[in-house]
């Protein structure tokens, strides 16, 4: 079932940028890629795309970072509509998928685009880098609290992906699993508890999401994890 067209394709190198009126010093992050017609997707992500922080992005599991039109409008909205959609990346998006969100894609789906085949592993988990990248002190809160956070994927098979590509819906096998569900979750994992049992039972969450959200489950409203990825 087609479920999107890809809106935009992005790559970019790891950039250096000066950083004041910060307690950080500098960003180092392939965070700002940049518009391509097409590019080809590795296992470890698209040839020509890098990132600075192999311990949290990059890798097989979050090879590829997908964003939604939809989501980008919700956020551009409520700062104003500053950013511009069709050139560098704010939130470091390799793909801008149109017509879907994070209400409906589901952990563990296979997505084909173009050439390739990718499944959906995690939600992004939000750091303070939006908040720099955008220029926006609240951003990165902002997108934890609302959920409109894009998610990951890892490669199934390799190949071209386009912009214009079709994104075609091949399986789904947990579809209580949304990714708006499990940013709910994580923010709140009393809110349904069962739902966090599912999800901490599912073999295809991302083992970073699945790690964070075990550890809210047990420590409650005494969970500190965030608190200084967010500052």
């Amino acid at each position: 079932m087609k479920i999107a067209n890809v809106l935009y394709v992005k790559v970019g190198i790891v950039t250096s940028t000066k950083l004041e009126n910060s307690k950080r010093k500098e960003l180092v992050s392939g965070i700002k890629k940049y518009p391509v017609s097409k590019a080809y997707l590795t296992k470890t992500g698209f040839i020509d795309d890098f990132q600075a922080d192999l311990a949290h992005h990059g890798g097989e599991n979050k090879a590829l970072f997908l964003f939604s039109q939809l989501t980008f409008q919700k956020i551009n909205s409520h700062f104003n509509n500053i950013f511009d959609m069709t050139n560098m990346a704010y939130f470091g998006e390799n793909l801008i998928l149109s017509d879907i969100c994070e209400k409906d894609i589901c952990i563990g789906d296979v997505l084909k685009i173009g050439e390739t085949k990718v499944q959906i592993t995690q939600p992004r988990q939000p750091c303070w880098k939006l908040s720099v990248n955008t220029n926006q002190k609240e951003m990165t809160k902002f997108i934890f609290d609302s959920g409109f956070t894009g998610f990951y994927a890892k490669v199934l098979k390799e190949g071209e992906i386009s912009q214009n590509d079709e994104v075609i819906l091949e399986k789904r096998t947990n579809p209580n699993l949304t990714i708006e569900k499990l940013n709910q979750l994580i923010a709140f994992p009393i809110s349904d508890e069962s739902l966090v049992l599912e999800a901490l039972n599912c073999k295809d969450l991302g083992k970073p999401f699945l790690e964070s959200l075990a550890k809210k489950y047990k420590l409650k409203e005494k969970d500190e994890q965030f608190l200084s990825y967010h500052e």
